[in-house]
């Protein structure tokens, strides 16, 4: 039997509707990020994300209250994208885990701190001074903080389980380090306070995880 020329046309449309509702979120979601990092917690209104963002109120809501907006806006920071894929099923993770020896692992690690450090580091000022003052905002730190306990545990995990890893070693021990590397306040100390541009940092962590392990 004949397709009819309106159902050709709404599985035309379906995608295209997708695409743009696809485009809208990630204006949005930036327009959210930057007014996050730039005001805080307090001072980030829906209105102002709107008008950033080119779009109505009521385009902002339908993502939510500004907490939830905040929760999409960190899982857009970190993984840079507005994609549903989590950060431990990605290609970057899985090369790290293939890497063939310590010292390519870690130089894969410092360019992926650097590079998550740069997007959301900000963001993670924004949450972790709004936790104090809202008790979802306050929930999504403490979900910040397991996911970076998590990510250090795994990577201490993994440098171990190279075949030249540093002799010695315990796994308490590379978490520590490791620790200090994934912690947002570093990056932003060292590029806001010490004058260092993502470059630069990710030059320090490299030496750092030199110096630290010595591979």
């Amino acid at each position: 039997m004949p397709r009819s020329d309106n159902a050709d046309r709404r599985r035309y449309h379906a995608p295209a509707r997708a695409a743009a509702a696809a485009r809208t979120r990630e204006k949005v979601l930036l327009s959210a990020k930057l007014t996050f990092e730039e005001r805080g917690w307090a001072g980030a209104t829906i209105p102002l994300i709107a008008r950033r963002a080119g779009v109505s109120h009521q385009t902002v809501e339908a993502l939510g209250t500004k907490a939830v907006l905040l929760e999409a806006v960190v899982d857009f920071a970190i993984r840079g994208d507005v994609g549903s894929v989590p950060m431990r099923l990605r290609d970057v993770v899985r090369a790290m885990e293939d890497a063939p020896g310590a010292s390519p692992m870690l130089d894969l690690h410092a360019a992926q701190v650097r590079s998550v450090s740069e997007r959301s580091a900000g963001t993670a000022w924004a949450v972790e001074h709004g936790a104090s003052s809202d008790r979802r905002v306050a929930r999504l730190w403490r979900r910040m903080t397991e996911n970076r306990r998590f990510g250090v545990r795994w990577a201490a995990a993994t440098l171990l389980t190279k075949p030249d890893a540093p002799p010695g070693f315990e796994q308490a021990y590379a978490e520590n380090v490791f620790w200090l590397a994934l912690d947002w306040g570093t990056y932003r100390t060292l590029t806001r306070d010490r004058g260092l541009d993502p470059d630069g940092f990710e030059g320090w962590l490299r030496r750092y995880y030199r110096q630290m392990f010595g591979a």
